[in-house]
């Protein structure tokens, strides 16, 4: 039977930015990035985007606060620089969890919540929580 996934991402969201031009500011890789109007698997992104994600966790159990935590934890550094970008190119930023639960009974459900200091950093650079669940 399936077990649990999910993993955890911020994103950059807007119209007209480049994603390169993002990581030369920021100075910093993303995991991916997706242009407006480009195939990418099941669909065609309405907006450019600068992501940076966890790994793909598939456990029976996933733990939301840590994963949310390492990718603030990579972030916070860059705070002034975050908001500066966000401010200059019109940005959204917003912090995603993607979750796939497992309907298997003997199997956990996620742990899904946020330690203060992601909110608190969050709060500061004006993001927003996204959280999308499935079933496996």
């Amino acid at each position: 039977m399936a077990t649990n996934e999910g993993r955890v991402y911020f994103s950059l969201d807007g119209d007209d930015f480049e994603p390169d031009d993002v990581t030369a500011f920021l100075g910093m890789s993303p995991t991916s990035v997706k242009r407006k109007g480009s195939k990418v698997p099941n669909k065609i992104p309405a907006k450019n985007s600068w992501e940076l994600s966890t790994e793909n966790v598939v456990n029976d159990y996933i733990d939301v606060f840590a994963m949310a935590e390492s990718i603030t934890d990579t972030l916070v550094p860059i705070k002034d620089k975050l908001k500066s970008v966000i401010e200059s190119y019109n940005l959204v930023p917003r912090f995603e969890v993607v979750l796939w639960f497992s309907v298997n009974e003997e199997h956990s459900t996620p742990a899904i919540g946020f330690e203060p200091s992601t909110i608190k950093f969050l709060g500061e650079i004006g993001a927003f929580i996204d959280i999308d669940t499935y079933k496996h």
